[in-house]
């Protein structure tokens, strides 16, 4: 009985209230908006306008009687675009302890169901600048210490520059995320081209990790920071030739980097679809039926040699069962 009393003492005093706040009022979070994208932007706009906003932001007051925005970023700037001008927010009080507002906002986000992994290193970086120790980081977050280490690892690795492009909206956080797996010198350059030229991350992922091979000819790397469209153009015009030219092949004979780049060429192609086909409103899928259909038995008889390939042991012991 004791024990709930307390509990109870603990949620009167701590618990915030929902309450109508000016939206004016509320200032974004840089941070956050790097794990923000335009398509998740125009989702929220629907569904608030659809059904109203299901995540409620979280803010926390400031000097100046502004609010700082702790969750919600993408609901925030979908309500500003909307034009939306009081909004319903959680409003909490930030105790006097280190690195409150970043242990917070570290809490929050590890509640998501899949933040991004650049988000969650700037924020773990300001809470360690902010005094919090990886000790307790761990403890909030329930990840081990070379997580913690590999997410500020890509922090500390990304151009300030690529970064400005990934709160400005300009870069997808994920594909900044491939970005900074490239030496520091030439992740800017890069960024601007991929940018400029409109590139999916499937292709950025692509020639992030033909730029870092250690097969990879100076003059491919050149190509791949100066003219990344014609690059990737390329080598999926490398791929088709491969494609073309693969019943010249007898078996055992195939060469190795041929495997290689057929299996590089499906996956980009598996990435790009996938993406598409999660953007593409289900009446569209209904009109395309037939081919999916097509295409999901060509699937399942790959998946069959690649098993084979894979896990030879299981069809030998099914053939015992």
């Amino acid at each position: 009985m004791k024990k709930m009393k307390g509990v109870n003492a603990i949620m009167s005093k701590n618990i915030s209230k929902i309450k109508e706040i000016n939206v004016a009022a509320v200032v974004g979070n840089k941070i956050l908006a790097a794990d923000v994208n335009r398509h998740a932007v125009e989702r929220c706009k629907d569904a608030i306008k659809k059904t109203g906003i299901i995540h409620t932001p979280v803010v926390s007051t400031v000097q100046g009687g502004n609010n700082l925005l702790l969750s919600g970023q993408c609901e925030l700037t979908a309500l500003k675009e909307l034009g939306v001008k009081k909004m319903n927010a959680i409003e909490v009080e930030l105790s006097d302890d280190t690195g409150a507002k970043e242990k917070l906002s570290l809490l929050l986000i590890s509640l998501k169901d899949r933040p991004g992994a650049l988000c969650e290193g700037l924020l773990i970086q300001e809470a360690v600048s902010a005094g919090v120790t990886r000790t307790e980081i761990k403890d909030m977050l329930g990840k081990s210490g070379s997580w913690i280490s590999n997410r500020i690892s890509l922090v500390t690795r990304l151009d300030k520059n690529v970064y400005k492009m990934v709160t400005s909206g300009l870069l997808d956080p994920r594909s900044a995320q491939e970005i900074a797996r490239m030496p520091a010198s030439v992740q800017f350059e890069f960024a601007e081209k991929a940018v400029k030229e409109g590139l999916p991350k499937s292709s950025i992922e692509l020639l992030v990790a033909s730029y870092n091979s250690e097969k990879c000819p100076d003059s491919v790397k050149t190509q791949i920071i100066n003219d990344p469209k014609t690059a990737i153009k390329r080598m999926m015009d490398k791929r088709r030739a491969v494609k073309v030219n693969k019943g010249n092949y007898c078996e055992k004979s195939v060469p190795s980097c041929v495997i290689d780049e057929s299996i590089d060429a499906v996956r980009i192609y598996i990435s790009e679809l996938h993406s598409i086909l999660l953007n593409t409103l289900p009446l569209e899928s209904v009109k395309r039926n037939n081919t999916l259909e097509e295409l999901k038995s060509e699937l399942l008889n790959l998946l069959v040699e690649v098993n084979k390939i894979v896990s030879p042991g299981k069809k030998e012991a099914n053939n015992h069962v």
